[in-house]
């Protein structure tokens, strides 16, 4: 193990990760991850899910409770973290999840998969690796061949702030002739900043969040940060290609630009320039995304021709939001809820709502005759409710253990 490595274990051995409170699964619906890319039909019966960097695995053991018929493999360089999530998954009965101390630079401490892992899941890991391309070239070795990888790096634009208050701590330690706490003396910086570096975006409240989240967020030993240029270029090298933000919308320039003659300029541009110019014009600390082997494709888009025939799932990401005046909408993510008006809108959630239930295109239409929506209807409603991700469509089927 390098210095670098040891430095992070014994960081997160101090500070386990994350601190605890809201456990937040929505990037772990393997199923949901791997619709987004081409796969065959029957490409693996079971599948096997691994989490690479999990920490204390509390958002891996709720997504282990959510979906018990799919393996879960979860490994960390930190011991603390990964005694406690043994413990903890024992004690809950998850016999479907295991654990084991693992770093990524040695390809030999990740536990092999027969095949490759169908989705691997590694979320704020990669950047705090002393050779992030190594990492990551190991994790692309583990994965199936139609499987893919979940990622999030730290976004360098999206950082300045942070990283402007980090040189300032740093200079404040230079100028201190005797040990002081670096931590007293960083909460004090934090508040400060909060009248100027953190107003008004992402990072405002740093200087309140718990220990934990606070070290992590201001004290780390080693990080490093990525634009789309070297994203493109890690990946790349890795043998890696870029399928999808995890939060489309984050990324579209529907949500940063109302002038009509600047959304046409942007709208002609390839997406990767899109990308290039929001990071600039936004605050993007956070880069999250699905991956995938170069040979594999994108999801084809769905056509009006082929609702009939394809098999629909209620997404596991979206949430019910009960309404004042009674009714309800539904909220995907952070996106303004959608409150569905029409009888098929209603009619065609409220059934696919019953996440175990796959049901083609035919039959949803054919169970919703008799409340009087056609099929045309039907497929329409369809169409809309999947270009708004509120449904999506599996390519792996569930087992009859899945909620």
């Amino acid at each position: 193990m390098d210095k670098v490595t040891s430095k992070v274990r014994a960081f997160y051995e101090t500070y386990p990760y994350p601190p605890g409170g809201t456990v937040d699964c929505d990037g772990y619906h393997a199923r949901l991850l791997l619709s987004y890319i081409e796969r065959s039909a029957g490409a693996g019966e079971k599948l096997h899910v691994l989490e690479a960097g999990c920490g204390r695995a509390l958002n891996l053991r709720a997504a282990a409770r959510l979906q018990p018929d799919i393996d879960f493999t979860g490994i960390d360089i930190n011991r603390v973290a990964i005694r406690e999530a043994q413990q903890a998954a024992s004690s809950e009965g998850l016999t479907h999840l295991r654990f084991a101390e693992g770093n990524l630079l040695e390809a030999s401490s990740i536990p092999p998969m027969d095949g490759g892992y169908d989705l691997i899941l590694s979320y704020g890991v990669i950047h705090h690796l002393s050779d992030p391309l190594k990492g990551l070239i190991h994790l692309q070795e583990n994965l199936a061949t139609q499987g893919v990888i979940a990622l999030m790096v730290d976004g360098s634009f999206g950082r300045q702030p942070l990283d402007r208050y980090r040189d300032v701590l740093t200079m404040l330690e230079g100028m201190e002739e005797t040990a002081s706490s670096s931590l007293v003396r960083a909460r004090a910086l934090a508040h400060v900043a909060e009248h100027t570096l953190f107003k008004g975006n992402c990072w405002q409240g740093t200087a309140d969040v718990d220990e934990v989240e606070f070290v992590d967020r201001c004290l780390h030993v080693h990080e490093n940060s990525y634009d789309m240029d070297s994203l493109k270029q890690l990946l790349e090298a890795a043998g890696l290609r870029f399928i999808r933000w995890l939060e489309p919308a984050d990324w579209s320039i529907d949500h940063l630009l109302e002038e009509p003659s600047l959304r046409q300029l942007l709208s002609q541009q390839d997406a990767f320039q899109r990308f290039r110019l929001i990071e600039r014009l936004s605050y993007r600390p956070k880069l999250t995304f699905v991956a995938a082997k170069q040979a594999v494709d994108s999801r084809h888009e769905l056509s009006m021709a082929d609702i009939a025939q394809t098999t629909f799932c209620h997404s596991p990401q979206v949430k019910m939001v009960s309404q004042e005046s009674g009714g309800s909408s539904y909220q995907l993510r952070l996106q303004a809820p959608f409150e569905p008006e029409a009888l098929c809108e209603q009619q065609v959630l409220a059934l696919s709502e019953l996440s175990s239930s796959q049901l083609s295109g035919n039959q949803i239409a054919n169970r919703l005759a008799e409340s009087g929506c056609s099929h045309d209807a039907v497929f329409s409603v369809l169409y809309e409710l999947e270009a708004r991700e509120l449904i999506y469509r599996p390519n792996t089927v569930f087992s009859e253990v899945t909620q």
